[in-house]
């Protein structure tokens, strides 16, 4: 377990780590955030391998809180996360199709995606999370750390990590209930028990949406349905004073209906039976020591992410795709402070196997669709933080990753912040290097017309940023401007056609491609029941076209991004609105047009999403709520040739017992 980071002199940080010790109760590698106060700041546990106060951090760092999440409503976590600078989010049509999102024009399996302290991002789908299946009702809080983080997290993490910490026991006892029903035949039920006494937490929870859904393909009729019963369980105990157990344990069960490409006639999705059947189950145990009162951690942790995913056509199964990841990690924290400087120092260990399972039939002569493969990969990590007078904060880590299957390679990050004397002008930045290997899917996969490259070569990052927050005197208002830069040598191409043996495969690029743009956020809390937030980006993302030499936009990632949000407490909080805009440029995407047509880039226009959201508190233990997403009914595309839902409205009700 990490603890916090002491903010702080060596007398007065002992007495605000009592605090937290106090309030919060550890129950994953990860510790709960601290909401910021006049005393107490926001804790966050991702940009670093110890817990940082927020105003420490040099990366640009976002929290949503389960207030946040309670006040949007939204049942995905994608659709909130629209709201967040430098993320791009791209559904594959209506709910439950796949959802990538990338991060400062990174792709999709260059984000890692942590849900209590387990690695999720999927095996079995290129090393890459579908957000398609992660629901709001349990999460306590996500923290979105931009910028590499390969050199603490690894190579799934060059682009940035996202961090989903589950909900915890509050109380002695708690039950909790919730139903909602709306449009496209949609029903949402959800379930929890916790318990939490003076040295045990537990909680259960469940949760089942249902969903006919609309059609994805541009033309006929068929609703593509989507169904998703999600399982959560946390727990832990203190065996003595310093030494502490957590188990967490997360399952879904999930079926989405879609329609195929026809590759003979349109080159677009056209009604088909097709369906994917997903099961995804994350488990890990870890235990913490604490020793010299509390200055020195042990941390030992034991994770596993199985996923599978089965497609069918016509109730009859065509493919599958099986993965597992097991991590092993052992962690040491040693905190001290001298007269004016705070320091922690950490050494990790990770040791990783990867197992993957691939069933198909085979595209023709030569080609064999069934895979066995397995990699392991050895890493030890370390990294060393400074806090000098409360004024400037630096961390510098590196990491060595020794894979069987690679050449070993190394990621380095070094972070700064710096605040003037006026306490409300603060400076941040950082600069890292990454390395990303290719995915058993690049190099050895085998789905319809494409085969993998085993002669692939791990993509190489250098990537920097820059910004400045700005507070002003009352606190209420608080501006961040941050400028990123990155170059991507070796980059994979997925989408190469070998118009000899007449199927579409992958290669390293030659030449770098480069991502650059600027972050704005502003905050507003215009009084105690009116706060105002909005955010824009500016990407400006290429590569090489391998054919003329020349730079090309990458494709689904917009120039042009922003987001609006405005939430009213009113009724002495009882009642709650809130209303956000999310605006989304115009962006390229690649069509695959029938043979002999050569592939061609299209351009999908720009959007606006509205949604709104209300609830009110009927009562002490009974809340009403509704919301309307799409309220303007734009028509779009986030995926060329992929319908998306237009306005839908839906409304429930809540019922809490304490």
């Amino acid at each position: 377990m990490n603890r916090l980071a002491r903010p702080g002199n060596p007398g007065k940080s002992l007495n605000l780590y009592t605090l937290f010790i106090c309030t919060f109760t550890f129950h994953s590698p990860f510790l709960l955030a601290v909401e910021s106060s006049s005393d107490i700041e926001t804790i966050v546990v991702t940009a670093s391998r110890t817990s940082v106060p927020l105003s420490h951090v040099g990366s640009s760092v976002d929290v949503l809180s389960a207030l946040d999440l309670e006040d949007r409503q939204s049942v995905f976590l994608s659709e909130i996360l629209r709201e967040i600078p430098g993320l791009a989010v791209n559904r594959q049509g209506v709910q439950g199709s796949s959802t990538q999102i990338r991060v400062r024009g990174a792709e999709g399996n260059h984000v890692m995606v942590l849900i209590d302290g387990i690695e999720a991002n999927d095996l079995s789908q290129g090393s890459e999370f579908n957000f398609a299946h992660l629901l709001t009702q349990e999460i306590e809080r996500v923290e979105i750390v931009r910028g590499p983080q390969s050199a603490l997290w690894g190579s799934d993490a060059l682009g940035g990590v996202i961090n989903i910490v589950s909900k915890t026991a509050t109380g002695p006892f708690s039950v909790a209930a919730s139903y909602e029903a709306g449009s496209f035949g949609t029903s949402n039920t959800g379930f929890s028990v916790s318990s939490r006494g003076d040295r045990y937490h537990i909680r259960l929870s469940t949760q089942y949406l249902d969903t006919e859904g609309e059609n994805i393909s541009r033309s006929g009729g068929e609703e593509d349905g989507y169904r998703n019963l999600t399982y959560n369980l946390l727990a832990g105990t203190d065996l003595t004073e310093r030494l502490r157990l957590d188990f967490v344990y997360r399952k879904v069960e999930a079926s989405n209906e879609y329609d195929g490409i026809d590759f003979f006639v349109t080159g677009l999705p056209e009604d088909q039976d097709l369906e994917t059947e997903t099961e995804h189950a994350y488990s890990r145990l870890s235990a913490r020591l604490s020793l010299l009162d509390d200055r020195w951690e042990q941390l030992v942790s034991y994770g596993i992410t199985d996923t599978d995913n089965t497609n069918l056509d016509n109730g009859i199964v065509s493919s599958s795709a099986k993965g597992k990841r097991t991590r092993l990690n052992y962690q040491s924290n040693l905190y001290f402070s001298t007269v004016s400087t705070d320091h922690v120092f950490t050494f990790a260990y990770d040791h990783e196997e990867e197992e993957y399972r691939q069933r198909g039939v085979s595209f023709g002569p030569g080609f064999d669709p069934n895979k066995n493969l397995d990699t392991r990969t050895r890493s030890w990590i370390v990294e060393y933080r400074a806090n000098l007078r409360q004024k400037l904060q630096l961390s510098v880590s590196g990491r060595v990753d020794n894979n069987n299957e690679f050449d070993d390679s190394s990621s380095y990050r070094l972070t700064a912040s710096y605040r003037l004397n006026n306490e409300n002008t603060r400076f941040h930045g950082a600069w890292g290097t990454g390395s990303k290997n290719p995915t058993f899917t690049e190099r050895f996969g085998f789905f319809d017309s494409f085969v993998g490259n085993p002669d692939l070569q791990p993509e190489e990052s250098v990537a920097w940023e820059l910004g400045i927050e700005q507070k002003f005197p009352d606190q209420r208002i608080q501006i961040d401007l941050t400028y990123f830069d990155e170059e991507l040598e070796d980059e994979i191409n997925g989408f190469v056609f070998d118009p000899v043996a007449f199927v579409f495969t992958s290669k390293n690029t030659s030449g770098k491609s480069q991502r650059r743009g600027l972050e704005l956020t502003f905050n507003y809390t215009i009084n105690d029941s009116v706060n105002l937030r909005a955010a824009y980006t500016y990407l400006d993302a290429d590569e090489l076209d391998p054919a003329s030499g020349e730079k090309l936009q990458e494709v689904r990632r917009a120039k042009n991004a922003a987001s609006l949000n405005l939430n009213y407490r009113f009724l002495n909080n009882k009642a709650n609105l809130n209303i956000g805009a999310n605006y989304n440029g115009s962006q390229i995407d690649n069509f695959f047009p029938p043979f002999p047509a050569a592939p061609q880039r299209v351009t999908l226009k720009s959007f606006t999403l509205v949604n709104m959201s209300a609830r009110y508190q009927l009562s002490e233990r009974l809340t009403l709520f509704t919301r309307i997403e799409n309220l303007l009914d734009d028509e779009y595309e986030e995926v060329y040739g992929f319908a998306t839902t237009g306005m839908a409205a839906y409304a429930g009700l809540k019922y809490t017992y304490h």
